[in-house]
């Protein structure tokens, strides 16, 4: 047999192999449901990249990703056992501690809370206590408790301010229905720079700067479900991360990725969103220990808010409401950031 004809066998014999390897592989991966916290956009591009760049499949996870909606809650659909992860954020997760669902989160993504109260320049504000008897705009049914918590760090309360429950929109805020509005740094806000506001014309409060933060995005699922699935949850969360390093650092592509999965999305908005939650992922605790981090002291401040507020009326076991020990786990080469 000629040389070139050896080589051909050769290399069908290792295409039939490599074939057969894919499809034992994909005949063996695990179902994983997960429930965004929203629409699929960049606010979870992460995960979004990790599924359309094989990271999850590569592990032998399948990994389904569903939207959310005001009807359609991760809390829930995890809890009832539709879902087996859900997105979410801490207050939710020790809400359902504390009426006895046990949902526990496993990594903190965001590692600041996402909302920011913003005044026009012409309206700005030397302390809190100057919006005593404005108008505030601010997202109800829980959403709000951030700003009583940094009105109460200030000496006042509810009571003291007109709250004017919001919509989705930043075009109240624009003609002055109110004097502060609640914008997530993700979402509005990004909006409104469109609109040709900056920090110029803008005064922006963050709650951090109040000790009022509850953080954003958390990965959770029920304690049951990582007790009998410990290896699928590190696989989960390790792909995971590595898929928002892959962000980190094609972030271009990372935007392709996401508006190829949602033609209805504005590449510019969904740019800025990018850049924005990427912030988010990369700021605090996780520039000392890495991507998903829990500071249980930022979960005893979470609840400390939603106790004053009356959100829950049963204080919980922190140390219950999370499990660092899938976290712990992970290669810190592939957690931890490096600074450019």
């Amino acid at each position: 047999m000629k040389p070139n004809h050896i080589r051909e066998v050769v290399q069908h014999l290792f295409d039939l192999n490599f074939k057969n390897e894919i499809f034992k592989k994909y005949d063996d991966l695990t179902d994983v449901n997960l429930r965004l916290q929203w629409i699929a956009h960049s606010q979870f591009a992460g995960h979004i990249v990790a599924k359309e760049k094989g990271f999850y499949e590569e592990l032998g996870l399948n990994v389904n990703i569903s939207e959310a909606g005001p009807d359609l809650k991760p809390q829930v659909t995890v809890a009832s056992g539709t879902d087996d992860i859900g997105i979410g954020v801490p207050n939710q997760v020790i809400a359902a501690q504390s009426n006895g669902v046990p949902l526990v989160t496993f990594a903190q993504i965001f590692q600041d809370s996402p909302n920011r109260y913003i005044l026009k320049k012409e309206n700005q504000i030397e302390s809190l206590t100057d919006l005593k008897g404005k108008r505030v705009g601010l997202w109800l049914g829980g959403d709000e408790v951030e700003f009583l918590a940094m009105l109460e760090s200030v000496g006042l309360s509810k009571d003291d301010v007109e709250i004017i429950p919001q919509e989705f929109s930043v075009v109240p805020f624009i003609k002055d229905e109110y004097v502060c509005s609640q914008v997530t740094s993700y979402g509005e806000l990004n909006t409104l720079i469109i609109e040709g506001f900056d920090e110029s014309n803008l005064q922006i409060l963050s709650p951090k700067d109040f000790n009022s933060a509850i953080l954003g995005d958390l990965l959770f699922c029920k304690e049951s479900y990582l007790r009998d699935n410990t290896e699928t949850v590190f696989k989960f969360l390790e792909a995971s991360i590595k898929g928002w390093k892959y962000c980190l650092d094609n972030k271009e592509e990372a935007l392709n990725i996401i508006l190829a999965n949602n033609e209805e999305l504005e590449r510019e908005q969904q740019r800025l969103v990018l850049n924005t939650t990427l912030e988010l992922v990369t700021t605090g605790d996780a520039r000392n220990y890495g991507i998903g981090y829990i500071n249980e002291s930022d979960l005893k401040n979470a609840q400390r808010i939603l106790l004053n507020s009356r959100q829950i009326e049963n204080p919980v076991d922190i140390k219950k409401v999370y499990n660092l020990s899938i976290w712990d786990s992970i290669s810190n080469g592939l957690k931890i950031i490096q600074e450019n």
